[in-house]
């Protein structure tokens, strides 16, 4: 049994399909369930449906996010590290997968007593 396991489903929301896809992979290969959704209204159905507790999202949806629920936002694009090759002289960009994945993992978890909404569970 993977630690993973006891994990809720990660929520990914990226527009672009393939950022949509890519961090989807990477998340899979990482041993999560993921629920992937591509604009404001799958979104708004998926926070109301499903047991997640984190969304991956890119920098420009993070207000999107907040404003419909009160669980914590990964920020996939802060990840994303400028890689210079002085000798070509050329950039490229290096995804730090590993400090993501962890990230993730630290951030998938209700709080003690708490929904995803923020509010303490009612009995």
């Amino acid at each position: 049994m993977s630690s993973e396991s006891a994990f809720h489903p990660v929520l990914v929301y990226i527009p672009d399909h393939r950022g949509l896809y890519l961090a989807s992979e990477v998340l899979r290969s990482g041993g999560f369930d993921v629920r992937s959704v591509g604009n404001i209204t799958e979104l708004e159905l998926a926070l109301e449906l499903l047991a997640c507790c984190v969304v991956v999202t890119v920098t420009s949806k993070i207000g999107e996010v907040r404003g419909l629920a009160n669980i914590p936002v990964v920020n996939i694009q802060a990840f994303v590290l400028p890689n210079h090759d002085a000798s070509a002289g050329e950039q490229s960009a290096l995804f730090d997968r590993q400090a993501f994945l962890e990230r993730v993992r630290d951030n998938n978890k209700y709080p003690s007593g708490a929904s995803r909404y923020g509010a303490p569970f009612v009995n």
